[in-house]
């Protein structure tokens, strides 16, 4: 019997791959410790009371906004310096936006942060809001949170006719989820004028004036769940922005911010069954009620000008244009209706003189802009990605955003007359709503603006002396 030899082993290879793979795990050990220490484990304070909460859903739309008010009292010992808000695992999934603030005073908002909290069962996400002043023994306050979901609202059935209304199916909680005990609890659902299909019925439930309304519950235990379902008629539009690419170029020169938007969007409510009927369509009694997107409005901001819309067959002309006070409205109508599942993509631009939103002390600069503009009433966009070009040679680039963006690598941008190309910062935002609409600050420094004026005024001086 014959061995055949084995070939040595390289042992500087061998040892390289394990550094490597050493490497790798202190690195993904270090990653998810960060990530864990932004999630704090709270220990919740004992005397704190939620005397009363009234919680009202509002799943008219396509997005379901969420408004819950809370009384609170400190019967302990000690200061109070937080509350915790309580949300289920369902809804975690297609939170969008939340806020928190004291009733009454919308300025003053608490800081909202994602936390853990020791010994709480599972099904539950946290969310620590830190009041702006210590909540001292035998006080009280009353505060208030929203959020709002983004899709959350299931249609039921997927498919429908031309003719049919669109119904959508909603499951939530009869009660408020929350990890302290609730002396008194309202739930209170807008389901719109119509009559619901169906709802879970458990005691103390009532429909009227197109709410139904949960409770009041007394003594409600924390982390108690009372699941429920409502069926109910929802023609409001499921537009969906799945994709926005926003341009804003800043002119020195021209004193002017050129804005483009590159806009795909799709209807996701219940799917068209069958052909569709343009005279059924033009002829059908429901009018704007119809579950379809016939038209949208955008805001633009005041002072726009030179605002063109077009998609990739050229420029669309079924739009419209209303300049007001404080914006520009812009009624933009696509080239066909669309129905469940149906898709389209247009371009919107338009130029802004800079003086109202770029601001310079010197040789620096600061944009400030809004994130995005007001796409349609009670807009979804799944992701944005903002590009704003600045000047060539800018340098001491700073960032400045309202929340939580995810910063790409610069880029470069060449066009006329350029000769290193203009930096672009990038930055990537999922899951928006309109609550996002909000102010960013691009902060820079131009030292070269002055030498690049004084240089072609040189230029054609020379060339008028020639």
């Amino acid at each position: 019997m014959s061995f055949s030899k084995c070939p040595p082993v390289k042992t500087p290879e061998n040892f390289g791959i394990l550094i490597i793979c050493l490497l790798i795990c202190v690195f993904d050990t270090y990653l998810n410790a960060i990530l864990n220490a932004q999630q704090t484990e709270l220990t919740l304070f004992d005397g704190l009371k939620v005397v009363s909460a009234t919680r009202n859903v509002d799943i008219t739309s396509q997005i379901v906004k969420v408004k819950t008010e809370f009384e609170l009292k400190n019967e302990g010992k000690e200061d109070v310096s937080f509350f915790v808000n309580v949300i289920t695992e369902d809804e975690a999934k297609h939170l969008s936006w939340m806020v928190a603030f004291e009733t009454g005073k919308e300025t003053g908002k608490f800081r909202v942060s994602r936390a853990k909290v020791k010994g709480a069962p599972d099904g539950f996400i946290f969310h620590k809001l830190e009041l702006l002043n210590l909540l001292s023994t035998g006080s009280a306050i009353k505060v208030t949170v929203e959020y709002a979901l983004t899709e959350y609202l299931v249609p039921h059935p997927k498919e429908i006719i031309q003719s049919e209304n669109q119904l959508v199916l909603y499951s939530g909680l009869a009660n408020i989820p929350s990890a302290y005990s609730l002396l008194k609890e309202t739930c209170i659902y807008k389901v719109g004028s119509v009559q619901p299909i169906a709802f879970t019925d458990v005691s103390l439930s009532k429909y009227a004036s197109g709410k139904i309304t949960y409770g009041p519950y007394e003594n409600s235990k924390p982390y108690t769940k009372k699941p429920i379902t409502i069926h109910c008629e929802n023609n409001s539009p499921f537009l969906v922005a799945t994709k926005v690419d926003r341009f804003i170029e800043i002119s020195h020169w021209g004193g002017n911010l050129a804005v483009e938007e590159n806009v795909e969007i799709v209807n996701k409510g219940a799917f068209l069954k069958g052909s569709f009927s343009r005279l059924d369509f033009q002829m059908d009694r429901r009018g704007m009620k119809q579950p379809v997107v016939r038209s949208f409005k955008s805001i633009l901001p005041p002072a726009t000008r030179d605002i063109y819309y077009r998609d990739e067959i050229g420029n669309i002309s079924t739009s419209s244009v209303y300049p007001r006070n404080d914006r520009v409205e812009v009624e933009l109508r696509p080239r066909f209706p669309l129905f469940g599942g149906w898709r389209t993509n247009y371009v919107l631009g338009y130029n802004i003189p800079s003086s109202s939103f770029l601001h310079s002390s010197g040789s620096n600069y600061a944009l400030r802009m809004k994130m995005m503009d007001r796409l349609f009433d009670n807009a979804v966009v799944q992701k944005l990605r903002l590009k704003i070009i600045l000047p060539e040679m800018s340098t001491n680039i700073k960032l400045v955003t309202p929340y939580s963006v995810k910063r790409l690598p610069d880029e470069t941008y060449k066009t006329y007359l350029d000769t290193f190309g203009r930096p672009v910062v990038v930055i990537e935002k999922e899951n928006l709503i309109n609550n996002h609409i909000q102010t960013f600050t691009a902060n820079y420094n131009d030292l070269y603006q002055k030498i690049k004026i004084y240089f072609f005024s040189f230029i054609m001086n020379l060339n008028v002396f020639i």
